[in-house]
């Protein structure tokens, strides 16, 4: 039975997926039994062309910025292949119209941090792999609003996409993705350039989009979140760490709005001085607000509003007391992780109480200079909770 094929003097196995961790044009062993041989494009090119039930690639730091002649077709060979993932590699256009021209069964591209590529050679692909469902444009910093207008088109498929560290994106490019793309459930934004230019003409609201990863924008602010709570009224997940341009009123605001949120991250917004909550949150589970300003009252409003959190970041929240944590621990009862460095105002007298009140807890991390002692450790792991040092 054909179980493989030779490659460079070493056997490869017919897998159904193959994983090669490059360094320029050249593939290390990952664990003792690889390939200890350096393998080069067209060794990878013949792995291709040999494997022809291929469902993934993933191939990181290759260096591949202009065709050789055995790659010519290669890709014509995988005809299973569903996944392709070239992450921090030098890719040419020409390349990426060798994978168009294949006509693969592709609905997943990664091109996170790749170089050498342009608008053309991407446009292209994208036109012939109209059915993707996830997409991964991550640091491409040659697109523009004007850009993901022309390639939107392309997007009705897509249930992902990931544009972070493209710096010439704003507001434009977020709110088009929301109103043209139907299916589109989770976008990734970080470090580009949002709360920037006005939004655009037409506001579509789109109730798929259940997830919003913003943060690292430091021009986001208030006026763009209760647009995207209007635009996303079923979100879940919203990430807006360090957007110093935020307050608690954009947060507030989307918070009433959307009343599926299961996961808030504002951590180090410095705009977001408290947070007191006069409504329920019966669905938040997650909440990381390290580094902000909330105090005891804001933090006894959340505990009381918010009865199914399981993890509480606080970290650095140089404002909070026993007081305050005492208000989260008797109102949530599912409470599973609690973060307390920094959290000096905090006395560690209160964590032996926190234990024994809350069955469902854990994992407490104690304010910094706090270290438990084996025995207290040991009690506390009786009961189920991991009490860590600050």
């Amino acid at each position: 039975m054909d179980v493989g094929f030779p490659l460079m003097g070493h056997w490869i196995p017919r897998a159904f997926r193959v994983w090669l961790p490059i360094m320029g044009s050249s593939v290390w062993p990952r664990r003792s039994g690889d390939c200890a041989r350096l393998i080069f494009p067209n060794g990878i090119a013949l792995a291709i062309r040999k494997t022809g039930n291929l469902k993934s690639i993933f191939m990181n730091g290759i260096g591949i910025p202009s065709i050789d002649v055995c790659f010519l077709g290669s890709f014509s060979y995988a005809r299973s292949l569903c996944e392709l993932d070239l992450s921090n590699s030098f890719i040419s256009d020409e390349l990426l119209c060798l994978v168009a021209e294949a006509n693969l069964p592709l609905n997943k591209l990664v091109l996170s941090r790749c170089f050498c590529f342009t608008f053309d050679g991407i446009y292209f692909l994208l036109s012939k792999y109209q059915s993707l469902a996830y997409l991964d444009l991550e640091g491409a910093n040659f697109l523009n609003d004007e850009s993901i207008i022309e390639l939107a088109k392309f997007f009705g498929n897509l249930t992902f996409i990931n544009l972070s560290l493209c710096s010439k994106l704003t507001n434009s490019t977020l709110f088009n993705l929301m109103g043209n793309c139907p299916l589109l459930t989770i976008i990734n934004m970080e470090r580009t350039n949002l709360g920037v230019e006005a939004f655009p003409a037409a506001i579509v609201v789109n109730p798929r989009v259940k997830s919003l990863h913003l943060g690292w924008n430091n021009n986001l602010n208030d006026e763009c979140m209760k647009m995207a709570s209007y635009v996303c009224p079923n979100l879940e997940v919203l990430d807006v760490t360090y957007c110093s341009g935020i307050t608690e009123e954009g947060i507030l605001e989307v918070l009433k709005s959307c009343v599926q949120i299961r996961c808030l991250e504002i951590s180090r917004c410095q705009g977001v001085n408290n947070l007191e909550l006069d409504f329920e949150l019966p669905k938040l589970e997650v909440l990381q607000a390290e580094g902000l300003a909330i105090n005891d009252e804001g933090l006894a409003s959340i505990g009381k509003r918010c009865g199914r959190l399981s993890r509480l970041n606080l970290e650095g929240c140089l404002n909070v007391t026993a007081r305050g944590v005492e208000g989260v621990i008797v109102n949530c009862k599912t409470l599973k992780e609690m973060n307390l460095r920094w959290c000096n105002n905090v006395s560690v007298d209160i964590v032996a109480w926190m234990v024994l009140s809350r069955p469902s807890l854990r994992k407490i991390t104690l304010p910094c200079g706090s270290v438990p002692t084996a025995n207290q450790r040991n009690f506390f792991l009786r009961h189920g909770c991991l009490v860590c040092q600050g």
